[in-house]
């Protein structure tokens, strides 16, 4: 019969109703909004898969601690075995936890951001309590917050990669939006993830402003460099044949940045979001090199904290950090500064 909705679209739209109600039990103060006593900057998404916000963090991060900020950065933890209350990874100067323990995104921060308290847990605002009891840090970046509804936020980003911006328009598994466009009301600042030179993102930005006209729109850029102590660069690999392997919310994504890099990929293989690699794994990524003749393998900065490297031997590992950058950077900073109460020059 015509109009009859297949099985999908009924379980999509019981879950973006799931979303809607538990929403509006925080809009209409029928569950609780802890504050902390330092501004939060929340860094989320609406999408399932990655849009880049631990890159962001990280970015956000360093333009703080430019302007004299001790910055905390309150992490989820997610695929890491600590069940308890927080977990402290950091405090600034001491790495305190491990990779199996904390989760992978823990130990990128805690590796780019050295001076930053970083701190995990399910339950975020006992995780920013417990950092500020113990620290006196001017500003709290939350990590993967923009449905965290349980802590308030004082500056609301909402990351949009410009790839993918709506992930297909539906809530699994007819899509991937983790709730419905209606939610970017909530956001304070757009921060357009993965822009590339010379395109226009006028449609996208258009169509967030529908949502909430006028919000205020960054676009950001994406760099990739070789994380590795042997001073190469991926402009020096141009040309070589490798296999890429990944584990994060968008390997495709990844994959297409080696080929701009010129790399020639060989094979890839791609596992689930902060997979954590198995012998088995390892076994299957040492004959798809031999079975390609491939002696080097290039991986993420992130999913080389879920293995042990020295397992890919006699294999040369590549491991690729991604960086991003904000076009306008003046105009990030100053709305940073003003969430932080600093003074903007």
């Amino acid at each position: 019969m015509i109009g009859l909705k297949t099985p999908l679209a009924v379980i999509s739209d019981l879950y973006g109703l799931g979303v809607q109600f538990r929403n509006g039990l925080y809009s209409s103060g029928l569950r609780r909004v802890h504050r902390l006593k330092r501004p939060v900057i929340s860094v989320g998404n609406l999408t399932l898969g990655g849009t880049g916000k631990t890159p962001t963090v990280i970015a956000l991060g360093r333009l703080l601690q430019e302007e004299g900020c001790l910055i905390s950065v309150l992490l989820r933890g997610y695929k890491g075995e600590n069940t308890g209350g927080p977990l402290l990874v950091s405090d600034g100067q001491s790495l305190l936890a491990s990779s199996q323990l904390a989760g992978d995104e823990a130990m990128v921060i805690v590796k780019n951001l050295p001076r930053a308290i970083v701190a995990v847990g399910k339950d975020r605002p006992r995780a920013g309590l417990y950092v500020e009891d113990r620290f006196s840090v001017g500003v709290h970046l939350l990590d993967d917050g923009f449905q965290h509804l349980g802590l308030h936020r004082d500056l609301n980003l909402l990351l949009v990669d410009a790839t993918d911006p709506f992930g297909g328009d539906h809530p699994p598994p007819l899509g991937r939006l983790r709730e419905s466009l209606e939610g970017m009301g909530r956001a304070d600042a757009l921060l357009l993830t993965r822009c590339q030179p010379g395109r226009e993102y006028e449609l996208v930005i258009e169509r967030v402003r529908r949502f909430k006209p006028a919000i205020p729109c960054f676009r950001v850029g994406q760099r990739s460099a070789i994380s590795s102590s042997e001073g190469l660069s991926l402009a020096g690999l141009e040309g070589r044949t490798v296999l890429a392997f990944a584990g994060i919310g968008n390997p495709a994504q990844f994959f297409d940045a080696l080929e701009t890099e010129g790399l020639k990929l060989a094979g890839t293989l791609s596992f689930p979001d902060h997979h954590r690699y198995s012998a088995r794994d390892v076994s299957r990524i040492k004959e798809r090199c031999r079975e390609q003749g491939v002696e080097t393998v290039v991986t993420t900065e992130k999913d080389v904290e879920n293995f042990d490297p020295s397992a890919l031997d006699p294999l040369k590992l590549i491991v690729v950090k991604v960086t991003f950058v904000f076009e306008d950077v003046v105009g990030i900073r100053r709305i940073l500064l003003n969430t932080v109460g600093l003074p903007v020059s």
